[in-house]
């Protein structure tokens, strides 16, 4: 008999063997033991989480001489002929090979004849997405009402590119991803009746390979054994651990990752050179790199949320392991790396080496591609948790409370020598010096707020500029930007603006644009005597802002009070 690989070896025959999708199985099994056997079903999931292989066994379950039955016997000649696939009533069917609607048409013309041999006549078609839009609708007519003896089980891994019709016409079944826990107990009972030796430690490495696909954790299990089981002569057998393993799969070492995030959080890119350095000297896939290290930084995010959550007596509970699908050992390595980092720095790093994952894989040069996102990385700062920043505000607001409270108002700007923009008719634009604001900042703030209703953009210009007068009298606006004056002073904008203060106000108005030159001189109120004071303790505040986040003052802005 030719060799049969792990995966078809150790296919399972019955649905208990099924790993990782008991509520489908036991409605399945229900459905068989009450006779209510659908017409047509879909199984949707993943690769290698066990669509197919369910396929099989419900019809074998449906043409078992002893059935319908839920556990078929797999000796007689029905279930033996479905488990070699030569049975002539259960057609497994490609959908990426058979997509046409001559195909489709094949299948409509043979389901009017009854089972040669068996109970129903079962079509089993697989990565059924690939059919053409027309072969569907051939099939649509048939699919929901087939002879009594015909029954469909449709497979795919992608169910969003199925017409609605055709998943209105078939009973849905979600195949989930297998869950680590659960690949490594099939793997060591695989690797145990195999004879293989292999530690827990590779058996992980295994299952986390796998990435949910019990069918790519066999194929992978029989890579390694081919490699650690004696050659003929040889006496002793090789027993493998993480390290071969790693160097069998060409994977990056769980501590590479570890020492390349912490350097990241350390802040060392030269660090992070020297280790994407020593990878390439090991041969190691830099695309694959990345894609473990995007992994690993959303683990320590979620060690991080967790931790912080159910604390640190939770490590390994039903909670964590369900986020993270790990051992509970690398769960509590996870937790020490992160409990430093806040949430916020995590999520900045995530963010990173997510995009950098692109293009490290488009690059044609992926060494400097890896190297520049990490070294950018570790020269991120440290983002403060926000719940620090609001202890910080009100630590900082406690020790200036006893401020004096008066309202801050405009600063008087210097004179400033610019050439004047072009006046238009009912508008004058100067640039002079020109007394602060008075009583009238609320009029004026209204006034922007009518503004904004129909001409947003103009009232965000006017937000930060102030009014020196207000009709009857001219109305005087101190623009803060050159920028902003420019834009106020064009022509359709300036008309704009008159049409809505003469609404308004209700007069025709008069508007002069003046431009406010403003240092970073304290501010000065109207009040000298008040000002005093309140300036002298806000210059305070502002030198305890700067002690606590950092940072130097550029420039003030007069603001409206």
């Amino acid at each position: 008999m030719s060799y049969l690989v792990l995966a078809r070896k150790w296919r399972p025959q019955n649905f208990e063997d099924v790993a990782g999708q008991e509520p489908i199985t036991r409605t399945l099994k229900n459905a068989i033991k009450a006779n209510r056997i659908a017409h047509a079903y879909l199984f949707t999931g993943v690769r290698g989480v066990g669509k197919t292989t369910a396929a099989r066994i419900l019809a074998k379950a449906l043409n078992c001489e002893k059935g319908p039955t839920a556990t078929p016997c797999n000796q007689c000649s029905h279930c033996e002929e479905i488990t070699s696939g030569s049975s002539i009533d259960v057609l497994e069917i490609d959908g990426a090979s058979n997509r046409g609607i001559d195909e489709i048409r094949q299948i409509i013309e043979n389901v009017r004849y009854q089972p040669a041999k068996c109970r129903f006549k079962i079509y089993i078609i697989d990565e059924v997405h690939q059919v053409t839009k027309d072969a569907f609708n051939a099939l649509l007519k048939t699919l929901e009402e087939p002879p009594p003896s015909v029954k469909f089980i449709l497979a795919t891994t992608e169910p969003q590119r199925l017409p609605e019709t055709i998943l209105s016409r078939c009973q849905r079944y979600d195949f989930r991803r297998i869950s680590l826990r659960e690949i490594v107990e099939r793997l060591a009972a695989i690797g145990k009746s195999e004879g293989l030796r292999i530690t827990d430690e590779a058996l992980v490495l295994l299952a986390r390979e796998a990435d949910g696909s019990m069918r790519d954790a066999q194929s992978l299990l029989e890579q390694v054994l081919a490699c650690a089981m004696p050659a003929a002569g040889d006496e002793q057998q090789t027993t493998v651990d993480a390290t071969l393993l790693q160097e069998i799969l060409g994977l990056a070492e769980r501590k590479c990752l570890y020492d390349l995030s912490q350097a990241v959080l350390d802040g060392d890119p030269r660090r992070c050179v020297e280790l994407i350095a020593e990878v390439m000297n090991q041969g190691r896939d830099l695309s694959r790199l990345c894609r473990d290290l995007v992994e690993h930084f959303r683990n320590l995010l979620v060690a991080r949320l967790s931790a912080s959550r159910v604390g640190a007596a939770r490590v390994g509970g039903a909670d964590m392991a369900q986020l993270l699908d790990l051992p509970d050992q690398e769960i509590a390595d996870l937790i020490r790396q992160s409990s430093p980092v806040s949430v916020e720095s995590l999520l900045d790093y995530l963010d990173f080496i997510a995009a950098g994952d692109d293009d490290v894989a488009r690059s044609a040069t992926p060494r400097f591609a890896l190297e520049a996102v990490l070294v950018r990385m570790a020269s991120l700062p440290q983002s403060l948790p926000v719940t620090e920043i609001l202890t910080r505000l009100e630590g900082l607001e406690g020790r200036v409370s006893g401020e004096v409270r008066s309202p801050i108002v405009a600063q008087r700007p210097k004179s400033v020598t610019i050439a004047a923009p072009v006046t238009k008719p009912g508008v004058t634009a100067a640039l002079e010096t020109v007394p602060p604001a008075g009583d009238d900042a609320s009029i004026w703030r209204e006034f922007v707020a009518f503004v904004g209703k129909e001409k947003k953009l103009i009232a965000s210009q006017l937000a930060t500029s102030a009014a020196l007068s207000l009709p009857p009298a001219p109305l005087k606006v101190s623009v803060a930007e050159r920028h902003q004056l420019g834009f106020l002073n064009d022509a359709d904008n300036l008309a704009a603006l008159r049409e809505s203060a003469k609404r308004f106000f209700g007069v025709d108005v008069t508007i002069q644009l003046v431009a406010a030159a403003v240092d970073a001189a304290p501010l000065a109120s109207s009040d000298t005597a008040r000002t005093e004071g309140a300036v002298e303790d806000r210059s305070e505040m502002v030198k305890e802002a700067l002690r606590i986040f950092g940072g130097s003052v550029r420039s003030v802005r007069r603001e409206n009070p």
